[in-house]
C-alpha cells in the first residue's frame, strides 16, 4: 500500500490538478479516464519498493522522494547550456523534446510519403491520443499516462521504405533548476513497411533530473525495424524507459540500448511475438558511472509458433557502480520450433563494483531450441599478460580489451553516423 504521507504524491497531485484546465471539455472522454484510472491506480499501490522483486535493485520511488519532494515547476530553458555537441548529426527527422516539452526552433519536421509524424503538444492532444496500454503492468508506466504533457506519434504506411532515421531526442537541462519530464510515444510500422527510429536521452546540469518515458510500438505483418536507444545522462538524472513492442506474423525487430552514465536508469524492455515467423534481436551495452546503476529488465514472450529470438547484453561496471540485468524468455505452449537465446556478460573494473544478474527462460513448449546464461568476472590475465608482453603498457592493454569487449554489441548499429558517435563516447569513457 501507498505512503499516504508521501510528499511525492502531492507533488504529482498538484501536477494533476495544474493540467486539468488544459482538457477544453475532454475530461469526460476515455482517454482521460484511462488517465484518471492510471493515476488513482498509482497512488493505491504507490511505487514499488525493495520488497518488490522486480525493483529489489533499483529504488527509484525512495530516490524521487528524496530529490523531488521540494519540486514545484520545470525552470525556463537555456540554450547555451544544452550540450549540442555530444548528439551525432543526424539528416533525417528530428523530434526534439526539452524538460518534457517539444521545441519547435530545434526539430526539424520534413514531410515524406507514406510517413506521418504527429506531435503531441498538450495535455488535450494526448488525451485524444491514448490508445494502447493503461500502465497497468508498471507503475511508473501509469505515471507517464497519467501526467504525460508531449510526446509524438509516428505512422508508416503499408509498404513504404523510410531510409533516414526518424530521431527522437530527449534533452534534460537542470542547470538552473530540478527538472521532471513525462513524454509519451507511440510507433505504427504497416504491412511491408520498412523504418529506423533512434532515440537519444541528454542530460546536462548538476541538479536532479527525472525522466518518465513510455514508447508503445506495433509491428504489422512483414514490417521491418531498427530501434536504437542512446543513453548519455548526467550523474544526477533519475530515469525510467518503457518500451513495449507487438509483433505480427514475419516481422523482424533489431533493437539496441547503449546507456552510459546516470545517477539511476530504469530500461523496461518488453517483446510480444503475436504472429509465426517473427524474428527479434535485442543487444545492449551499459556502463555505470561511479555510485550510478544501470537496471535493463527485458521480457520476450513467444506466442506462436516458428519464431526465432536473440538477446545480447553487456556491461563494463566501475568502482562502486552497479549493473543489473533481469531478462525473461517465455514461450507459451502453442509456440512450438521456437529458437530462443539469451546471453548476459560482465566484467567488473574493481572490487567495489556490482552486478545483479538473473537470466531467465519458463518454456512450456516441448519442440524448442532455447539457451540462456551469463558470465561475470574481471579482466582475463592471460590476454592482459600478451599484450604486455607485447609492449603494451598495462592501461592500454586493459582499453583495447575493454573496447573489444564493447565493440561486438556497437557494431550491431547498422546506422554508420550513430555508430561511430556511440564509439567514440566509449572511447571517451575508458580515457576517464
Amino acid at each position: 500500500m501507498s505512503n499516504r504521507n508521501s510528499t511525492i504524491l502531492d507533488v504529482f497531485e498538484e501536477q494533476i490538478n495544474a493540467l486539468t484546465p488544459q482538457l477544453n471539455g475532454a475530461a469526460n472522454s476515455a482517454g482521460y479516464q484511462a488517465r484518471k484510472l492510471a493515476f488513482d491506480t498509482f497512488k493505491e499501490h504507490g511505487f514499488p519498493t525493495r520488497k518488490n522483486e522486480e525493483y529489489r535493485y533499483t529504488p527509484l520511488g525512495k530516490a524521487l522522494e528524496e530529490s523531488f519532494a521540494d519540486f514545484t515547476t520545470n525552470p525556463a530553458i537555456d540554450y547555451s547550456k544544452i550540450k549540442e555537441k555530444e548528439l551525432p548529426v543526424f539528416s533525417g527527422n528530428t523530434i526534439v523534446f526539452i524538460n518534457g516539452t517539444y521545441d519547435e526552433t530545434m526539430s526539424q519536421l520534413t514531410e515524406k510519403n507514406n510517413l506521418e509524424i504527429i506531435i503531441s503538444k498538450s495535455q488535450k492532444d494526448l488525451i485524444e491520443n491514448a490508445s494502447l496500454a493503461s500502465g497497468e503492468e508498471d507503475a511508473f508506466s501509469g505515471l507517464n499516462l497519467a501526467l504525460a504533457t508531449s510526446g509524438c506519434q509516428i505512422n508508416v504506411e503499408k509498404g513504404a521504405v523510410i531510409e533516414e532515421s526518424i530521431n527522437i531526442i530527449h534533452i534534460t537541462c537542470a542547470a538552473d533548476g530540478k527538472v521532471m519530464a513525462n513524454c509519451r510515444h507511440e510507433v505504427n510500422i504497416g504491412e511491408n513497411a520498412q523504418a529506423k527510429i533512434t532515440e537519444i536521452f541528454l542530460g546536462s546540469g548538476d541538479q536532479a533530473a527525472f525522466t518518465n518515458s513510455v514508447m508503445e510500438v506495433s509491428l504489422a505483418h512483414h514490417a521491418i525495424l531498427e530501434h536504437y536507444k542512446v543513453g548519455l545522462d548526467s550523474d544526477h538524472e533519475l530515469r525510467i524507459d518503457n518500451t513495449r513492442i507487438q509483433q505480427q506474423n514475419n516481422s523482424v525487430l533489431h533493437t539496441v540500448n547503449v546507456n552510459f552514465g546516470g545517477k539511476m536508469i530504469r530500461n523496461n524492455l518488453n517483446i510480444t511475438l503475436n504472429g509465426e515467423h517473427c524474428e527479434t534481436n535485442l543487444d545492449g551495452l551499459y556502463m555505470p558511472v561511479a555510485k550510478g546503476t544501470i537496471d535493463n529488465h527485458t521480457v520476450v514472450d513467444h506466442r506462436l509458433p516458428n519464431s526465432n529470438s536473440n538477446e545480447l547484453y553487456k556491461g563494463i561496471i566501475g568502482k562502486q557502480a552497479t549493473g543489473v540485468f533481469n531478462g525473461k524468455v517465455f514461450v507459451r505452449q502453442d509456440a512450438q520450433k521456437t529458437n530462443a537465446f539469451q546471453s548476459n556478460n560482465n566484467i567488473l573494473l574493481a572490487d567495489t563494483a556490482t552486478i545483479n544478474t538473473k537470466p531467465q527462460l519458463e518454456i512450456w513448449a516441448d519442440d524448442v531450441k532455447c539457451t540462456h546464461g551469463c558470465t561475470t568476472g574481471q579482466m582475463d590475465k592471460e590476454q592482459l599478460f600478451y599484450l604486455r608482453a607485447r609492449g603494451i603498457d598495462k592501461e592500454s592493454a586493459q582499453k583495447l580489451l575493454l573496447k573489444a569487449f564493447a565493440e561486438e554489441v556497437i557494431e550491431k548499429i547498422k546506422d554508420e553516423v550513430l555508430r561511430a558517435r556511440v564509439a567514440a563516447i566509449l572511447e571517451e569513457k575508458l580515457d576517464s
